[in-house]
């Protein structure tokens, strides 16, 4: 499978957010919720960006607290020292976030800093006001990625959601985005009706659509064909169901 970022709807929409973001006067709102179900390709989509513009991007733990974030934030900017007080990691991890932000805005980019997962941490009124003075201490915007119920979670922190200047929701991909993905990631050709079913059984799930491309394109490899469609499939596996585990055979004609 091909390496390769395909420009579906839910990354155009999370660019514009993104460039909302960016052009905020001083002071403004920084945060930025990536919310929706699970397998949109949400954390795939804001890692990829973080790591194509040296942005910072770190998972949340059920466990963390503001003193174990500010570490695990600080040992991915590149930061040696490890502080035990979290003072002094507060100090280090401003002057590193102002630095940085420095030299992207210098070199004409964007930087910003992604935590993904933060389902674990949305109730925490103490972890996301940790986030929200870190973002507006040194004005740089903090992505921060979950599922659904970020926005409802988030409510009950006005102090918070005040600071939201962007929401970001991750949809399930219609079919025209289905084939941008098989076309610009899968090493065979795919025929049409082939593509309609994976659509049709990934539900315009991402992660669904990929498990389907990686098992064509195995098949297709083997088989040394030209072109892979419903025929040329029948009686193997496309991926399995995402409810049930269960194995998805292609069946001839269907």
């Amino acid at each position: 499978m091909r390496l390769k970022f395909v420009n579906t709807q839910n990354v155009k929409k999370m660019m514009a957010g993104m460039a909302a973001i960016e052009q905020r006067g001083a002071g403004e709102a920084c945060l930025v919720i990536v919310d929706g179900s699970p397998g949109l390709g949400k954390t795939e989509n804001v890692s990829y960006l973080a790591a194509q513009n040296a942005s910072t991007f770190v998972r949340a733990k059920r466990e963390w607290t503001p003193n174990w974030m500010l570490g695990e934030l600080l040992e991915a900017c590149g930061v040696r020292e490890k502080p035990a007080s979290f003072e002094r990691k507060y100090r280090l991890l401003i002057e590193a976030l102002s630095m940085q932000a420095k030299a992207a805005e210098d070199n004409g980019e964007m930087f910003f800093v992604g935590i993904d997962e933060v389902d674990y941490i949305c109730r925490s009124e103490k972890m996301l006001s940790s986030i929200r003075d870190l973002s507006d201490l040194v004005e740089v915007p903090f992505v921060l990625v979950g599922m659904g119920k970020v926005r409802d979670s988030l409510k009950r922190f006005p102090q918070v959601t005040s600071r939201v200047g962007q929401y970001v929701r991750f949809d399930r991909m219609p079919i025209e985005d289905t084939e941008k993905v098989v076309r610009g990631l899968c090493e065979v050709e795919v025929k049409d009706d082939l593509i309609a079913l994976l659509h049709e059984k990934s539900k315009g799930f991402v992660r669904e659509v990929k498990e389907g491309i990686a098992h064509i394109e195995r098949f297709g490899k083997m088989q040394g064909s030209t072109g892979i469609g419903v025929d040329e499939m029948t009686g193997q596996v496309l991926l399995n169901d995402r409810e049930t585990s269960r194995p998805i055979i292609v069946r001839g004609g269907k």
